[in-house]
C-alpha cells in the first residue's frame, strides 16, 4: 500500500502597501554606474559648490545682485551633493537600509523638498534679474534688486521652504510596520499631502514651462533688437566697440529742437530717453544663466511627469530613480559657470592657488 505524504504550506499574502517599499530591480552593472555617479557627484558637487560661494564672497568683480541669487542657489545645491547624493548611493545597493532608517529617510525627503524647490525659485529670480537688467532702467532695476531687497528675498525663500517642510514632517510623515520592522511613510493621500503635491506640481509647471521662458524670450528679444540697431548704426558703436546696446534709436536732436520750438507735442517715442550700454560680458552671463535653466529642466523634467503620471504618488524605489538626475545637475552648474565666464575660472584659480 502506497501511502502519499502532503506538506501543507501556508497561504502568505503581501500587503500591496508593502509593494512600494520595494527597490527597482536593476542589473548589478546599472547599480554600480548609479552609486559611482552619486560619490563622484558628491565630491565634484562639494568641491564645486563651495569655490562657488567662495568666488563670489571674495572677488569684487563677482559681487553682483545676479550672483548673490547664484550664490543661494549653490547653497541648495552643495546641500543637495552633501545630503541626498550619500544617502542616495545607499539606497542604490540598499533601498531597505534606508527605508528602516528613520534619520535617513527624513533626510532623503527633507533635504529633497527643501533644496529642490530653492533651485526652482531661485532660477525664477535669476530670470526676472536678467529680464529687470535688460529691459528696465539703471534706477528700477537698483530699486527691485539692492543689496536689501536682495537679503529679504533670500530670507524669505528659504524661510518659506523650510516652513513647509515643517508641515510635512507634522502631518504627512510617519513609519508603517511590515514583516516586524518599521518602514518610513510619507501619506500623500490626506488633506495636506493633497495640498502640498497639488502647490509643488502647479508652482513646477509654471516656473519650468511658463514663467522662466517668458522672462528669457522677452530677454533675448530685446537683446536681438538692440544688436539690430547696433549694425544699422555703426557710430553707436564708436566709443564701445564691445558692447550691445539697449537704448532705443537715437535722437534727431535737431528735429527735436525744431519741435520744441515750433510748441509741438512731443509723441511718446521720442520723449523716452536712450537706456544705458549693456557690456558683451553681460549678454553671455544671460545666455549662461538660460543655459542653467535649461539643464535645470532637463534634470527636473522626469520627477515633474512621473508625478503627474502618478498622480502625486510614487514608490520609493521610483523616487530614488529619479532623484539621480536632480543630485547630479547641483553638480553641474559650477562646471557651467567656469566653462563659459571668465571672472569665475580666474577666481577658482585663484582659490585653488590659495591667491
Amino acid at each position: 500500500m502506497n501511502v502519499t505524504s502532503y506538506t501543507l504550506v501556508p497561504r502568505t499574502t503581501v500587503d500591496p502597501n508593502f509593494l512600494s517599499y520595494l527597490a527597482v530591480p536593476l542589473p548589478p552593472l546599472v547599480t554600480a554606474i548609479c552609486v559611482s555617479m552619486c560619490l563622484i557627484g558628491l565630491c565634484v558637487g562639494a568641491v564645486g559648490n563651495t569655490l562657488v560661494i567662495l568666488a563670489i564672497i571674495k572677488n569684487k568683480k563677482l559681487r553682483t545682485s545676479a550672483n548673490a541669487f547664484l550664490a543661494s542657489l549653490a547653497v541648495a545645491d552643495l546641500g543637495t551633493c552633501v545630503l541626498v547624493l550619500p544617502i542616495l548611493a545607499i539606497a542604490f545597493q540598499s533601498l531597505d537600509v534606508v527605508t528602516t532608517n528613520q534619520l535617513l529617510c527624513r533626510m532623503l525627503y527633507h533635504t529633497t523638498f527643501t533644496f529642490s524647490p530653492v533651485s526652482i525659485q531661485h532660477l525664477i529670480l535669476i530670470a526676472a534679474n536678467r529680464y529687470t537688467l535688460i529691459n528696465k532702467r539703471p534706477r528700477a532695476y537698483t530699486r527691485m534688486f539692492n543689496r536689501r531687497s536682495i537679503a529679504v528675498i533670500i530670507t524669505c525663500v528659504w524661510t518659506a521652504n523650510i516652513i513647509l517642510n515643517i508641515s510635512v514632517a507634522v502631518f504627512s510623515y510617519g513609519t508603517k510596520r511590515f514583516n516586524g520592522k518599521d518602514y518610513c511613510r510619507l501619506e500623500q493621500r490626506n488633506a495636506f499631502g493633497v495640498l502640498f503635491w497639488l502647490i509643488t506640481m502647479s508652482y513646477t509647471f509654471l516656473s519650468c514651462f511658463v514663467i522662466i521662458p517668458a522672462f528669457y524670450v522677452l530677454t533675448f528679444r530685446t537683446v536681438r533688437k538692440s544688436h539690430i540697431r547696433v549694425n544699422q548704426y555703426p557710430s553707436m558703436q564708436l566709443n564701445v566697440p564691445t558692447v550691445a546696446t539697449i537704448s532705443m534709436e537715437p535722437m534727431n536732436r535737431t528735429a527735436e529742437s525744431s519741435r520744441l520750438a515750433s510748441g509741438t507735442d512731443q509723441t511718446a517715442e521720442t520723449r523716452r530717453q536712450p537706456r544705458r550700454l549693456l557690456s558683451s560680458s553681460e549678454v553671455k552671463l544671460t545666455k549662461v544663466n538660460f543655459f542653467i535653466f535649461l539643464t535645470n529642466v532637463l534634470f527636473l523634467s522626469p520627477m515633474f511627469f512621473m508625478l503627474i503620471l502618478n498622480g502625486g504618488g510614487l514608490t520609493h524605489g521610483t523616487f530614488v530613480l529619479i532623484l539621480l538626475p536632480i543630485g547630479m545637475n547641483s553638480c553641474t552648474n559650477p562646471l557651467v559657470y567656469c566653462g563659459f565666464n571668465r571672472n569665475f575660472r580666474l577666481a577658482f584659480k585663484s582659490l585653488v592657488k590659495l591667491r
